[in-house]
């Protein structure tokens, strides 16, 4: 009688490696797909890249740039409008310029109607606290002023209960126009998370 022939064996390419191996390349394919899941979700829920967002937090609008405008940087901004009329008086934008040397800072900007004093300049008014900051330049719009925001004024802006701009008028009174900080602290945390996001690697090359 014919001995049987032993039973066939399959070998595979993962038997010969080791197990330090085989764990390297189970993770290398997970984070693969997890960043193709990733990307794709992200593409579903960030909607179109070159669309504008404005996001609304109670009495301030967060408005950031499509994600293919690379040197694009987001704006935090609340309109001062008469409650008699129904007009803007005036508008606060906060954001992020480019100064001639390249350098980044932070500032606020003020615009009043033109019918106005220059020469007394703009107060900002956080409760008791008042400072003052001059005109920059005067359009067809209004007068601008723009204000270094500092971590003091920043701080106000995030909490203070009661704020203003105090402008000149014409008769040299001074008039105050109130505005709110509601929901500036959520603005501007959205804003440095937008902001962090578009200086990463990550987002830039999925973007």
């Amino acid at each position: 009688m014919s001995e049987m022939p032993p039973p066939s064996t399959r070998t595979s390419f993962v038997d010969g490696l080791p197990p330090i191996a085989i764990h390297a390349a189970i993770w290398a394919c997970v984070f693969i797909v997890g960043a193709l899941l990733g990307w794709i979700g992200r593409g579903i829920l960030a909607g179109p890249d070159d669309v504008p967002t404005m996001t609304v937090y109670q009495d301030w609008r967060l408005i950031c740039p499509a994600r293919t405008e690379k040197e694009g940087s987001c704006r935090i901004t609340q309109d001062i409008v008469d409650s008699k009329a129904g007009q803007q008086i005036a508008s606060l934008v906060f954001f992020k310029q480019t100064e001639k040397d390249k350098k980044e800072s932070t500032v606020l900007a003020v615009s009043v109607p033109l019918n106005i004093l220059l020469e007394p300049g703009i107060g900002l008014k956080f409760g008791n606290d008042i400072k003052t900051y001059q005109y920059k330049t005067c359009t067809e719009g209004g007068c601008v002023a723009i204000i270094p925001v500092d971590d003091q004024l920043q701080t106000a802006l995030n909490g203070t209960d009661s704020a203003s701009l105090t402008v000149a008028r014409l008769d040299g009174k001074a008039v105050d126009l109130p505005f709110s900080t509601k929901g500036f602290a959520k603005a501007h945390k959205a804003y440095l998370n937008f902001d962090a996001k578009r200086s990463s690697w990550w987002w830039r090359l999925w973007s």
